[in-house]
């Protein structure tokens, strides 16, 4: 296990480090495990979803989902939800099954689930993190992976993903501006690498996405919320900033968008407010919607509803803003693509949430760097194991 050094005349030959660190001959067993098992995934959250997701990406098809909700949530993504513990899980397909753990949770907690998995009879269970463990550290492929013997069927119709990983890391690695976001990075990767969430950077103390360490060039005048949720950024930003000219605000949960709406009227952020009760997305268009408790709720292929999305060029072309915020459970890459004209024309300073999958750690910094080379990147963690990492890009342009 490695630990950051600021010493180092090279931080990507670090992050090169932690990632040949990890040996290749566990690989290559997990994978031989992985290819003669029934595969189950503990936990039908966002990050079981976010799981799912990519192993159909690398043609690896689960049996179901492991829940301690399956009394209620009988299928998730079209997959049967059972209780680990279930009477129709019976000890030889137990002993056969490969359990991904698909929750976030501290190193101890992690523990304390394979070990109670273990006492049911599942022999094999892993994190979710060790899954991109092998993308990460194998520049593994829909391409190769069959050679990994995980699963041989290739399908040709969907677009390959995940090629030139550590390419892709590396040049994140190669941008990042101070410190402290070397510092975030490096702990992120290790405590993947590692499948210990304990490793991630400890909480920063600056308030989020109004950090006094980061000279942004634009500033919050002309302010697009994306996720609003009850409006908590934009009373933040009141407080914060005083005088605020503009502000446009995107919640698609109808439960949210009603709190924000009453929280509005008792008390105005801006001179103008804008307020959307839609998702933000690559088009516009209409999306399945899966409503989740408080902030939680995303746009996802297993909603139970559906909700009208935008993309933030068709709708805000004049806005001009000086600042846009993302944190929309996943879907900040498909909103970015959506963003791409008021980006390139207007250059304003980005706070976007990247821990909601774990490839939008480098996926999304490479695709604003596409829009504007002249961005500088920077990151924070303003929680626990991960939780709410922000990067955060400026241009003076």
């Amino acid at each position: 296990m490695n630990n950051y050094n600021n010493s180092y005349s090279s931080f990507s030959q670090q992050i090169k480090n932690i990632i040949s660190s990890y040996n290749s001959e566990n690989r290559k067993n997990f994978s031989n495990q992985l290819s003669s098992a029934k595969v189950y995934i503990y936990g039908a959250g966002n990050a079981g979803t976010m799981t799912y997701y990519l192993l159909k990406e690398l043609n690896i098809e689960i049996e179901g989902f492991m829940d301690k909700r399956a009394d209620s949530l009988t299928s998730h993504l079209n997959k049967p939800v059972h209780r680990a513990d279930a009477d129709n899980l019976n000890a030889d397909l137990k002993g056969n099954s490969f359990v991904i753990i698909a929750l976030l949770c501290s190193y101890e907690e992690l523990q304390d689930i394979k070990e109670g998995l273990l006492k049911l009879g599942y022999k094999n269970s892993c994190y979710y993190h060790d899954i991109y463990n092998l993308v990460i550290t194998e520049n593994i492929t829909k391409e190769n992976f069959s050679s990994y013997n995980l699963n041989n069927h290739k399908d040709i119709h969907t677009d390959i993903i995940l090629k030139n990983t550590q390419e892709k890391v590396l040049n994140v690695a190669n941008s990042l501006c101070d410190e402290k976001s070397r510092e975030v990075y490096y702990n992120f990767l290790n405590a993947i690498l590692n499948s210990n969430p304990d490793l991630f950077s400890p909480p920063d103390q600056e308030k989020q996405y109004f950090v006094n360490d980061i000279s942004f060039a634009k500033g919050y005048s002309r302010f697009i919320d994306c996720g609003t949720y009850d409006g908590d950024t934009v009373f933040a930003l009141k407080q914060c900033k005083k005088s605020v000219d503009k502000v446009a605000l995107f919640e698609p949960e109808s439960n949210n968008f009603k709190k924000l709406r009453e929280n509005l009227n008792g008390s105005r952020v801006a001179n103008e407010e804008i307020l959307f009760p839609c998702g933000v997305w690559k088009e516009t268009e209409i999306l399945r919607f899966k409503a989740g408790i408080q902030s939680s709720s995303a746009i996802s292929p297993a909603g139970d509803m559906f909700i009208q999305c935008v993309a933030l060029d068709d709708v805000l072309r004049d806005f001009a803003p000086t600042f846009i915020k993302m944190d929309i459970e996943g879907a900040e890459y498909e909103a970015l693509l959506g963003a791409e004209n008021i980006i390139r024309q207007y250059a304003p300073d980005l706070a976007v949430s990247v821990y909601h999958k774990i490839e939008h750690m480098w996926e999304i910094p490479l695709l604003i760097q596409s829009f504007n080379s002249n961005y500088k990147f920077y990151l924070r963690c303003h929680a626990l194991h991960g939780m709410e990492t922000i990067l955060y890009a400026t241009c003076e342009e």
